[in-house]
């Protein structure tokens, strides 16, 4: 039985596959070991708790801070402030990445309900993103209150990808996106 860094990169890779199919609520770590061939005492072995695991798959499928920086890409590229964070949304709301949010909100659940487990998790999910989006409201000379603002575009993403996550049609979504942004922006 393999035990090094290669099993334990096999079995991360196989817990994001899985979580990715079937969510991670109510995940029991045999049901886990059992979805990938595996059992409780090598998942054990390796990342030391159900928790631990599902924390490194998480990182692992949102990309760490890789979202993170493709949307600072798309918020200081070219056009108004209002049409960078148009491309950003659209980045985000891509359907490709319907797994992910509703990956994203269900481990943020289990992080909000127990917040003393997973401070770093909420500690980013509070603050990167808003640093991100006011970093690069700040450059922008037309927005006078890049903090706020900044704080109200994430909040608008959030509430948006969950309408997006429960089946409300992308194209009503993106037309809310659209009006709220047109109110916080300028042209």
């Amino acid at each position: 039985m393999a035990s090094g860094p290669v099993e334990r990169a096999r079995l991360l890779r196989e817990t994001c596959e899985f979580i990715l199919g079937r969510g991670v609520v109510d995940l029991s770590l045999s049901e886990l070991a059992r979805g990938i061939g595996s059992n409780n005492r090598m998942l054990l072995y390796h990342f030391g708790s159900l928790d631990a695991l599902l924390a490194a798959a998480v990182d692992e499928i949102l990309g760490g801070t890789a979202l993170l920086d493709r949307l600072g890409e798309l918020l200081t590229g070219e056009g108004t402030a209002a049409e960078r964070v148009a491309a950003a949304w659209r980045h985000i709301a891509d359907p490709a990445r319907r797994p992910h949010l509703r990956l994203f909100f269900a481990r943020f659940g289990m992080a909000a309900d127990v917040p003393g487990r997973h401070p770093e998790f909420l500690a980013q999910t509070r603050d990167r993103w808003v640093e991100v989006v006011t970093g690069a409201l700040r450059s922008d000379a037309t927005v006078t209150q890049p903090e706020e603002t900044a704080v109200a575009i994430v909040a608008l993403w959030r509430g948006l990808q969950m309408l997006l996550i429960c089946g409300t049609p992308a194209t009503e979504v993106d037309a809310a996106h659209e009006r709220a942004v047109a109110a916080l922006l300028p042209g």
